[in-house]
């Protein structure tokens, strides 16, 4: 009886944490977004946007066209892109949601020429 009821328990918590795995996925919503520069549109920053970003549980990924951003800063806080060179896509994810827009302050190297850091707002749409 006790091995039953173990097992019982054992699988129980098993498709718990499956249930809960599924749950959460769920609520991963993708979002559009748009960069402005100094309160605009800026076309050229947003034509490195790949996709829509991933807003789950607190946090926005982001995913942007090449190798030429390192790192960005929300809220004082610097975060590194991860690149993936297999697709050429550089991936960032911070604190955030789609409740107001996020100012960031994006890195962009394309060495030697340029290495800048731009102040632009992440505007959802």
């Amino acid at each position: 009886m006790t091995k039953m009821m173990k097992k019982s328990f054992t699988m129980l918590m098993m498709l718990s944490v499956l249930l809960l795995a599924m749950a959460a996925s769920a609520f991963a919503a993708p979002a559009d977004y748009e960069f402005h520069y100094g309160g605009t549109y800026h076309s050229h920053s947003s034509a490195f946007i790949d996709g829509p970003a991933d807003v789950t549980g607190g946090n926005v990924t982001i995913t942007l066209s090449g190798n030429y951003f390192p790192e960005l800063t929300v809220g004082g806080v610097t975060y590194t892109g991860s690149y993936d060179s297999g697709s050429g896509l550089t991936t960032f994810t911070f604190p955030g949601s789609t409740a107001s827009d996020i100012p960031v302050s994006l890195h962009v190297v394309v060495a030697p020429f340029h290495d800048t850091w731009y102040n632009l707002d992440l505007v959802w749409l």
